[in-house]
């Protein structure tokens, strides 16, 4: 396929990119120092994606509202933020860098600058007695009981010259324009929409004036040709997401309607802003702007970014208009421009996941493409416990500026047994250093977890993926590397043939002793995947044990695409208590019959699922489960809040007393255990006792049960430095 449109040029004011793909604003976060200068770190992140040949780069969110928003800061006034607020060089240098390196790949780069978090902002402050702020009286995200108080008009106009300062500052530092952070419910989103400002008095009681006090201060500081491109949600879609009753009762029954995001837009571009980043959703239902795997390609597209082209041409607006949301199939982002749905696409995952993805393209190459799968553990769970932006798929994201791939002084002759996500990363990083390898896989397949996960309709991201590791595989092999499938290894096969034996056989499941189980059909999760999900005659009462994703993941698939009655109990007191938000959220969005993978009411469940959290199976005794159910135990379909990491104390957080519990009979046909496994390092001991080679090595599941981010960069890690 020709992708003729992607590469045409075209401007943004008069700022003029050589393509019409544009970096999403993600990667700052801990990848400044302590006083918000820029690392080497973030300057070689954005260096890859320029030499990916990505059009235009927007850095990650740079809050301007320091000594305001006291969510922006640390101890010792330190922040994990990078700054350009201020008159500090120490920092413009660092900005300088970064712009510099960038350009002479002919890619150009705008900053992206925000007013600050407001609700959405850790309450740790709070904790530790500072007042935190936002538009009005607002509930903070995490910790609901912690108050934030209104801005004073006099703040918000102070916060209105800092995003004017700031902009200058950008300027002098070499950015080629300004991206404004005003979507996603963050503080000036709050400042500008109905859910949070309910200012009776003052200047800002119109919601669209901070938006436009902004706007004209950068202009006025800049300049009218100096680009600026405004990111918004076009509407928060809290009613279409919970329905008329949790709309009226949590939200208050406010949001951004489209047609006021329409006119608000209208607004922004009379006061100069060249083109606009749409999306949809904010943090209370944070799977519109954070896309997961479960969601189709290009899932609003067509009606957020489309639905605002359309109402430019209506009104002889000359803004251009970014898409954004799934677009990392190729084939979906030309059908989008082509379509005349927006002018540019934005890519922000799958630049992570595959910087080269421009090029690959241009080059008609796209089979190379390494694919997000939307498991969102790396790009943001991992800032959220204290890193910085990485990628499960790409062990080098985050890491340009110390992980090298450099061939090795002294070839060596490597096993590797296993041929999942470790497995595969370990042979083809050694493979490419220059080394000697063998990768035995027991099955004739690879993929090994990951390919048991992709039976579901719902993992048609890891489907891809897998798809493009396969054809990357095959192409090694034409250059040596061997792939021996259906070879369960042991010891004796492979003892003192060579050099260095990597592990990554995964794990093993079990199945827990319950009363009465031998008495009901019984299966184990991993194994119902690998059966294709078939189900026994006459069954329609299914009980899934195990709370955490995979039990969610098929509870749901059996109700979405075999309109089964699906139980799911877990012993945690939270639904997927280890799943990064919005994969969390959207996932307890569609078992509650909300919503749907197509993001359509008419695909939702015709029976939702039902849940029992906080509770144990104790037995089964004629068709029935019996449940042991703490009768404190909280909704498990909250799929607004966030559940907070576990160094951070909740002050307000109630207990669950196990005695305070009732026994509950539900009617059971079949029952799935989805409650884990353990690491299968059984082989990786004993080669270590035979001294089978001189370097033995254990990764992933063998080692540790863990996600896609663990194996992939735990193998990577080991081949680089074999």
């Amino acid at each position: 396929m020709a992708f003729e449109k992607l590469f045409e040029t075209s401007n943004i004011g008069k700022c003029k990119l050589k393509n019409r793909i544009i970096m999403a604003p993600i990667g700052n976060i801990n990848m400044a120092d302590q006083n918000g200068r820029p690392l080497d770190k973030m300057i070689e992140y954005f260096i890859e994606r320029a030499k990916g040949g990505t059009g235009l780069l927007i850095t990650g969110l740079v809050p301007v509202s320091y000594g305001i928003d006291p969510t922006l800061t640390e101890e010792n006034n330190t922040t994990y933020f990078p700054r350009i607020d201020g008159s500090s060089r120490t920092r413009l240098s660092g900005w300088r860098d970064l712009t510099a390196a960038v350009k002479p790949y002919g890619s150009k780069i705008f900053i992206q600058l925000s007013a600050g978090l407001g609700r959405v902002g850790s309450p740790e402050p709070a904790l530790k007695g500072k007042i935190l702020r936002s538009a009005s009286w607002n509930r903070n995200f995490y910790i609901p009981q912690v108050p934030h108080l209104p801005l004073s008009d006099r703040k918000i106009k102070k916060i209105v010259k800092m995003m004017g300062q700031s902009a200058a500052n950008a300027k002098t530092a070499g950015f080629d324009g300004v991206q404004i952070h005003g979507h996603e419910g963050y503080l000036m989103d709050q400042l500008t929409s109905a859910p949070w400002n309910r200012r009776k008095f003052g200047r800002y009681r119109n919601k669209f004036q901070f938006g436009i006090d902004v706007v004209r201060e950068i202009k006025k500081r800049c300049g009218e040709d100096f680009p600026v491109m405004y990111r918004i949600d076009l509407t928060q879609a809290l009613q279409e997401s919970y329905g008329d009753n949790v709309f009226k009762r949590r939200f208050r029954g406010k949001e951004r309607t489209i047609e006021e995001g329409l006119q608000f837009c209208k607004a922004l571009h009379e006061a100069g802003v060249d083109a606009f980043d749409v999306d949809k959703g904010c943090y209370d239902n944070w799977f519109w702007p954070h896309p997961p795997a479960y969601f189709d390609d290009a899932v609003y597209a067509r009606e957020m970014a489309g639905r605002l082209k359309d109402f430019f041409r209506q009104e002889n607006i000359d803004a251009k208009v970014v898409a954004v949301g799934k677009l990392g199939k190729p084939e979906k982002a030309e059908e989008v421009l082509n379509n005349n749905w927006a002018d540019f696409v934005m890519l922000g995952r799958p630049l992570l996941a595959d910087p080269y993805w421009p090029a690959k393209v241009r080059e008609n190459r796209a089979k190379e493409i390494i694919h997000c799968i939307g498991d969102q553990e790396g790009c943001i769970e991992s800032f959220k416990k204290g890193g910085h932006p990485c990628c499960s798929v790409n062990p080098y994201t985050g890491f340009e500026d110390t992980k090298k791939l450099v061939r090795a002084d002294i070839i060596k002759k490597i096993a590797i047994i296993g041929a999942g996500p470790a497995g595969c990363e370990a042979a083809i990083t050694a493979h490419k250093r220059g080394h000697e390898v063998t990768l035995f896989e027991k099955s004739e397949r690879i993929g090994g977890q990951l390919f048991t996960a992709s039976k579901m309709a719902i993992k048609h991201d890891i489907r891809r993926y897998l798809d493009n590791l396969q054809y990357r595989i095959d192409l090694l092999k034409k250059e040596g590397l061997k792939v021996e499938f259906n070879r369960e290894i042991k010891t004796d096969d492979i003892k003192s043939k060579f050099d260095v034996i990597i592990c990554c056989n995964g794990m093993k499941t079990f199945l827990p002793s319950i009363e009465g189980l031998e008495t009901i059909r019984h299966i184990e999760a991993r194994e119902f995947l690998n059966k294709e999900m078939d189900l026994p005659e006459n069954i329609d009462n299914v009980l899934i044990i195990g709370g955490g994703m995979i039990g969610c993941e098929i509870a749901y698939s059996l109700a979405y695409e075999k309109d089964i009655n699906v139980t799911v109990v877990g012993k945690n007191k939270e639904l997927m208590p280890e799943t990064v938000l919005a994969n969390r959220a959207q996932m307890l969005w569609m078992m509650m019959g909300k919503g749907s993978p197509s993001g359509k009411k008419e695909n939702t469940l015709k029976r939702p699922v039902k849940v029992y959290n906080a509770s144990k199976v104790i037995g089964f005794t004629n068709g029935k489960a019996h449940i042991k159910a703490n009768r404190d135990r909280k909704d498990p379909y909250t799929p607004w809040k966030s559940l907070i990491p576990e160094n951070v104390k909740n002050p307000f957080e109630k207990e669950l007393y196990s005695d305070k519990v009732e026994e509950i009979l539900i009617d059971t046909d079949f029952v799935i255990f989805a409650i884990g496994g353990q690491a299968d390092d059984s082989l990786y001991y004993d080669l270590l006792k035979a001294k089978a080679a001189i370097e033995v090595y254990s990764v992933g599941d063998s080692t540790e049960p863990g996600g896609v981010w663990e194996a992939i960069n735990g193998a990577n890690e080991i081949a680089r430095n074999i």
